[in-house]
């Protein structure tokens, strides 16, 4: 699966489609080292801008910007083309980024586009006062999934449609076609090596056991840094050495808290902005109508899975972040509101994972090993959901496994289901 070719990004296929942007601006937010440049250089040369990349970080184009204001409307207008693309990478670590976006943007937003990339401050911001309401379209990109590996032609998700029968139909119609071995490997390389992309096309584990290593202390040294006043980076750095153990189940934060010796609402905010860095993410409990349902903890995952220990741990957080990417992907594509949340009760019976369209639950997914039985709360999931029943997965992960069952339920490998999601 080595490879030095660009591999395409699902989020190209939607982030600049004008009949879901307009002329906007395209915000594209995502991780450290995800690929954010390489697809934007990669979009300017495909679209004959490739002089058009200013990186924010590079001090010619802050003195240039400091000199002229306007010092991209020059080298766009000399290159004789129709709507030419302007990426600014980074802009959101400078002050004032805000009004420097609006100004450039309602100056030429008839005839120039702009891609703007970047990392928490670009996805952060919108929590405050947005001075660039009704002038961008947020996009979010995530690390690498099957289906871009293989470099899979981009299909409609099953989870777009909005009617339950269009929706049990358009799985039937995509979960029996043939599987490649392309993707079987993929899956097998990803687990290994995880889904961001110099490890994974690198796929050598020492090199990938140093890549991870040095991330983690990269993103919470310099990033963490940037973007809050978190002193205590060695207690950050040890939070994220207790989560792998604590993956497959609710978290308890006063627990946490204990061993750190540091206050439950200083975990809290550290973890909210491990999650604003794209390090960990979080999945809610489903409580709505729950006879005995847990309401309060979350799940937290990374996003990278890499970080959970192998075997059950690492495959329940590799389904956990596809699940995750899909959800904001039929969001970003302005299909609904799709959250990602799991199932429990006080007497822990359990569904891993539950997906929900603007508040309707649509997908159950539970995730096991190897046995291929059908878990008893999946198989009895119509207790919980009586009036939309959901669709059920078990996935396994054991090779050239699909089974139906009654009441939408399907016992598949994980490689197949992971060929389903975004």
């Amino acid at each position: 699966m080595k490879s030095n070719h660009y591999i395409p990004r699902m989020v190209e296929n939607y982030a600049f489609d004008e009949t879901l942007t307009g002329r906007h601006m395209v915000f594209l937010a995502g991780p450290r080292q995800v690929g954010k440049t390489v697809l934007a250089r990669q979009w300017l040369k495909k679209r004959g801008c490739a002089p058009l990349y200013f990186n924010w970080d590079d001090i010619s184009t802050r003195q240039a910007y400091l000199a002229d204001s306007r010092f991209f409307e020059s080298p766009a207008r000399s290159l004789g083309i129709q709507d030419p693309w302007i990426v600014f990478d980074e802009i959101h670590k400078r002050n004032r980024w805000r009004d420097i976006l609006k100004g450039a943007y309602d100056l030429f937003a008839d005839e120039f586009r702009f891609l703007i990339t970047g990392s928490a401050r670009l996805d952060l911001f919108r929590r405050s006062g947005d001075s660039l309401v009704g002038r961008y379209n947020l996009f979010h990109m995530m690390p690498l999934s099957t289906g871009e590996v293989t470099n899979t032609p981009h299909e409609p998700c099953f989870l777009e449609q909005t009617d339950s029968k269009k929706l049990a139909d358009s799985l039937e119609d995509t979960i029996s076609r043939p599987l490649s071995s392309e993707a079987v490997e993929a899956y097998e390389g990803l687990l290994k090596y995880g889904p961001f992309p110099e490890p994974f096309l690198k796929q050598n584990e020492r090199f990938s056991r140093k890549w991870h290593q040095d991330y983690i202390s990269l993103v919470v040294r310099e990033d963490l840094r940037d973007i809050s006043r978190v002193a205590q980076l060695d207690k950050v750095e040890n939070l994220l050495f207790l989560l792998p153990s604590r993956i497959m189940a609710p978290l308890s934060i006063p627990n946490v808290a204990g061993e750190l010796e540091v206050a439950h609402t200083t975990v809290k905010s550290w973890l909210e902005q491990l999650r604003r860095l794209y390090l960990v993410f979080s999945v809610d409990p489903w409580s709505r109508k729950i006879p005995r349902g847990l309401r309060k903890a979350k799940k937290w995952y990374f996003l990278d899975w890499y970080y959970a220990p192998e075997g059950a741990a690492r495959l329940e957080n590799m389904m956990a972040t596809y699940l995750y990417r899909t959800c904001l992907a039929m969001t970003d594509m302005g299909y609904g509101n799709y959250r990602l949340h799991y199932l429990r009760t006080l007497d822990k019976k359990e569904i891993d994972f539950i997906v929900a369209r603007d508040n309707v639950p649509i997908l159950a997914v539970e995730v096991k090993s190897a046995d291929i039985k059908l878990s008893k709360p999946l198989k009895d999931r119509r207790k919980w959901f009586p009036d939309l029943l959901p669709l059920g997965f078990q996935v396994v992960n054991r090779r050239n496994i699909l089974q139906k069952y009654p009441d939408k339920t399907w016992v598949v490998s994980i490689e197949r289901m992971l060929s389903l999601l975004i």
